[in-house]
């Protein structure tokens, strides 16, 4: 008997003595070999992935401190390339364009049907647009199940995931899914449940729940609350910011990318839709330039050439110089634009949002449509004063155009 031979008959002989347990347990084995599919991300946030399919994701916050706002941009952008600082890769990392839309199923539990169908038409289709009118050819699918008790709200739950497919789901909110609210147990059975149900349909289960009352508590309430805190692959805090009423958004936790920065929008008065802000006074009360001289020691891998120092020897980057290197060999996406800048200053993401705003509102950069029909940005046609930004701070470009459009982080 040969050596292959050999080897089929003592594995034969293994296997015929495995138990059904030995035979699960050899199933869920990880190795590095191990083929297994690559984790796909829905959304980028400043540049960084996040939102991933098979995983569960907790929104939290305050009662009417922006929760459903935020959501209601997560919704509006899987029928859109970007929204507001969220923005739906267009390509996978294998380079293969991602699909139009984003299937998406948004479970209501909280609100009257008057109220889910107000947010529905008055904020999700018109932050969508055009594409609001094909709500059902892209899968979006909306149900509201206040009026049932929380044993059947889970068991249609898990039925319309299982029947809809979705990419996206947003589950407003888990706490109704059970009587009690720190009932270990059931919290601990509903979480697993969850789990599993992202996982078997391959969704982002957006879990969301209301933090503890108390002012200065941001743990999420009750038992159920600690179980989808140590369960989520990401946690968001939102917060309603008085007396401007601004809302910020917070990654509070993540196991893998760290957003680095928060976002900050508020409603506008005149449309009444979000939209991209700068932050309140008690978020700025320095600039992010202001707080990388003060921790200049500790940041010495800045990339120096795209630097100057004034004469008390505080850095500040080239800014013109760095988006003119970044986009002189054509348009970037917003996302694309930002890795390159990013990557020549090799800087964080606060750094990043400031020199964008600043080069934005000087009407440096403007934002334009390609041959697709998508937003990417550019440098302006016609610069007057040099071809080249130098590495000076002063103005080379034309008196700031008026913005072509809501970007990524207006």
């Amino acid at each position: 008997m040969n050596e292959e031979a050999f080897k089929l008959v003592r594995q034969s002989v293994i296997e015929s003595s495995m138990t059904d347990d030995d035979r699960l347990l050899e199933g869920l084995r990880i190795t590095c070999e191990k083929e297994l599919p690559p984790m796909h991300f829905l959304f980028r946030i400043f540049g960084k992935p996040c939102f991933p399919r098979g995983e569960l994701v907790a929104v939290t916050g305050k009662a009417k401190s922006g929760k459903t706002l935020f959501n209601s941009v997560l919704m509006a952008c899987c029928m859109r390339d970007e929204v507001l600082q969220v923005q739906r890769p267009i390509d996978d990392d294998d380079g293969i364009r991602q699909k139009q839309y984003v299937k998406c199923l948004w479970y209501d539990t909280e609100q009257s049907e008057q109220s889910t169908q107000d947010i529905l038409k008055n904020r999700i289709a018109r932050m969508v647009g055009e594409a609001g009118s094909k709500f059902h050819d892209a899968g979006f699918e909306v149900f509201n199940v206040r009026c049932l008790n929380h044993d059947v709200r889970l068991r249609l739950f898990e039925k319309a995931v299982h029947k809809y497919r979705p990419e996206l789901v947003v589950l407003d909110g888990v706490r109704d899914l059970l009587a009690d609210i720190n009932d270990g147990v059931k919290a601990q059975e509903i979480v697993e449940r969850l789990m599993k149900l992202a996982q078997e349909t391959d969704c982002c289960l957006v879990c969301v729940l209301h933090q503890n009352k108390g002012a200065e508590d941001r743990n999420l309430r009750g038992w159920i609350g600690t179980e989808l805190m140590n369960k989520a692959f990401e946690v968001y805090a939102c917060e309603k910011v008085k007396p401007e009423n601004i809302f910020a958004v917070e990654q509070t936790h993540t196991r893998k990318y760290d957003l680095g920065s928060l976002m900050f929008f508020r409603v506008d008065t005149d449309t009444e839709l979000p939209i991209v802000c700068d932050a309140p006074t008690r978020f700025a009360t320095m600039s992010c330039f202001q707080q990388a001289y003060q921790q200049w020691d500790k940041l010495p891998y800045m990339t120096k050439g795209y630097l100057w120092f004034d004469e008390n020897n505080k850095p500040h980057p080239k800014t013109d110089e760095l988006f003119y290197e970044a986009l002189k060999a054509g348009p970037l996406y917003y996302c694309d634009l930002q890795a390159k800048v990013q990557s020549l200053l090799n800087c964080g993401t606060d750094m990043w949002n400031n020199m964008f705003r600043e080069m934005r509102d000087q009407g440096a950069i403007i934002r334009t449509k390609n041959s697709q029909g998508k937003s990417v940005w550019t440098l302006p046609a016609t610069p007057t004063k040099t071809t080249k930004p130098q590495a000076s701070q002063q103005d080379l470009f034309d008196p700031p155009a008026a913005d072509s459009g809501d970007s990524p982080s207006s």
